[in-house]
């Protein structure tokens, strides 16, 4: 075995307690093979009679052992700990002393149930060790006295609607009458609570937006915003507290916006991050917890939402060793995504990589990223000149926001590096119209962009309860599809079911890819106007953005309704 403190407690079973070395390996191998604890399929195997076996394994690591029945259960503060909590890990409150809480368990290698019972608790958690039998009796034995938020109201608060991300009851006034609100550990539990929901409904985004009379809390499900509760107003300070708290956020400044991160402990044994910014509004700050779920994120060329040439086109974009990759598009559309998909792309161990951002969205490892501090006067254009220093060949800046960036960017695309960024335009065409507005001669622009691409972020539809959507075919040859299209196609819309958020689960890419070939960096040279550029890039087999989100539309992939939503003809 890997673990130590298992290896001794083996040889200790074999020397002290005469157990057969062939069947402490069953017991081993079966344990490997279910992927479970080996100490607790041990007491289930029944090796050793169950207390010799607890007061060995405590001998072994070096743990107070106690006999439950010298105990009474009312004394116990069983209500630091929400139940569900209790009977999962198979644990039990014992003593709570200046942030240090006396914790009964069986296995003490259970790493999860003690970093989530500290994350529950904020308190140190001090291990002793009882045997499996006396402390299922002892639970069974125990009426948990659970505060108001930690018990089924909390559920009512957070959890319990019929359909997914419908808008859920508030808490009443009731609850305030009770006491708990005064207990710390409510407040705590309730924020776990609901960034587990938010993580489970596939939220990206919390918004916490105080009121007069009440606190509005919003998740962002695929782009877009969906009520999860409106919380009274008594509880606002406490909770947006609480997260400032988990930031490392100056709680008593309430003055000036603030940004921070934090990592929440997800019920799937996996770290999350979490990155905070606080605005200070009429009737207190507002909170937006951006949730930055990595396996969420699958940063795969091929997850994207681009079809085969524009796949083809950004993998040999990518392939160049020097020119600039531009991806463009407004708030929301998924820019982010693209970009670090393209670092993880590029992110093999012979490249010097390094990005600048405003803030760092993804921690990629093995890419040097730097987060700028304007206040320190770390901006965009000093970090940029420093990794020109230092021997890159790939260069991410997270946007192209001023000349002096633009320039140092350039120039670093001329020079040898392949530099990848972001631009604040509606299309890739427009792309050009902005570097130029930006002070950027025609001959750079022509010299240096290789790539630009413009996208949106659609919701797909839902593949368990999506319709089919039968329009007039008068309508879909206005859209833009021919008599041959209409002859096989099926167009869909949203429904809605358990599975998914209104008819949608997921998002997916609509791209519009602008290759700057030859013909294209002569009519940069010439000064001709979008329209020009635009016009020759379609007869050259270009999608602009309709056409590709009509294409995703013909796939049965997006609804009609969600194509009008996010391009506009």
């Amino acid at each position: 075995m890997d673990n130590p403190v298992v290896s001794n407690f083996l040889k200790c079973l074999v020397s002290d307690a005469g157990v057969c070395k062939e069947t402490l390996s069953a017991v081993v191998e079966t344990a490997q093979h279910r992927k479970i604890s080996f100490i607790t399929h041990l007491f289930k195997e029944a090796v050793i009679e169950p207390g010799r076996l607890s007061r060995l394994l405590a001998k072994q690591c070096g743990l107070p052992f106690l006999d439950l029945d010298t105990l009474d259960p009312s004394h116990l503060p069983v209500h630091l700990i929400a139940g569900r909590l209790l009977h999962k890990y198979h644990v039990l409150p014992l003593w709570q002393d200046k942030g240090k809480l006396g914790l009964a368990m069986v296995d003490p290698t259970q790493q999860q149930a003690i970093d989530d019972i500290k994350f529950h608790t904020e308190c140190s958690i001090e291990k002793i060790l009882v045997e499996p039998e006396k402390l299922k009796r002892f639970l069974e034995k125990i009426e948990v006295k659970l505060n108001p938020i930690s018990s089924s109201r909390a559920t009512e608060f957070v959890f319990a609607c019929d359909q997914p991300y419908t808008a859920l009851k508030s808490l009443t006034t009731e609850s305030q009458e009770v006491g708990g609100i005064d207990n710390e550990m409510a407040i705590i539990q309730y924020v776990h609570q609901l960034l587990q929901s938010a993580i489970e409904r596939g939220a990206s985004d919390i918004h916490l937006e105080p009121y007069q009379d009440q606190l509005r809390i919003r998740f962002r499900i695929d782009g877009l915003l969906y009520l999860a509760v409106n919380a009274p107003v008594y509880l606002t300070k406490r909770i947006i507290v609480r997260f400032k708290i988990m930031s490392q956020l100056d709680i008593a400044e309430r003055r000036i916006p603030q940004d921070g991160r934090f990592q929440i402990a997800h019920l799937n044994n996996r770290n999350i991050d979490c990155r905070i910014s606080t605005c200070p509004m009429l009737y207190g700050e507002k909170l937006v917890i951006r949730i930055l779920d990595s396996k969420k994120m699958m940063l795969d060329v091929n997850k994207l939402g681009m079809n085969e040439v524009q796949r083809n086109s950004f993998l040999q974009a990518l392939r160049y060793p020097h020119g600039m990759i531009l991806v463009t598009g407004p708030t929301g559309s998924g820019k982010t995504i693209t970009l670090y998909t393209a670092l993880n792309f590029l992110n093999i161990s012979n490249m010097n990589i390094s990005s600048v951002e405003n803030p760092i969205e993804i921690v990629l490892p093995g890419i040097n990223q730097v987060n700028i501090n304007p206040k320190i006067g770390l901006n965009f254009s000093t970090v940029l000149r420093a990794f020109l220093r230092q021997d890159p060949d790939v260069i991410m800046v997270g946007e192209m926001r001023d000349q002096e960036t633009a320039e140092i960017g350039i120039k670093a695309a001329q020079t040898g590096h392949l530099v990848l960024s972001s631009l604040h335009t509606n299309n890739a065409v427009e792309s050009l119209v902005r570097l130029a507005n930006m002070g950027i001669p025609s001959y750079n622009i022509a010299s240096s962009v290789y790539l630009i691409i413009a996208q949106r972020l659609a919701r797909r539809l839902c593949s368990y309860c999506k319709v089919e959507d039968k329009l007039p075919k008068k309508i879909l040859l206005e859209l833009g599809f021919n008599d041959h299209d209409l002859q096989e196609m099926i167009i869909f819309s949203a429904k809605g079911c358990q599975k998914c958020t209104d008819g949608y689960r997921g998002c997916t890419g609509i791209f519009e890819m602008l290759a700057i070939t030859d013909e294209i960096r002569s009519l940069i040279l010439q000064n001709c106007d979008v329209r020009a550029i635009a016009l020759h890039a379609k007869k050259n087999g270009m999608q602009n953005l309709y056409t590709s989100a009509l294409a995703k539309l013909r796939n049965g992939e997006i609804s009609l309704l969600e194509m009008k939503r996010v391009i506009k003809d």
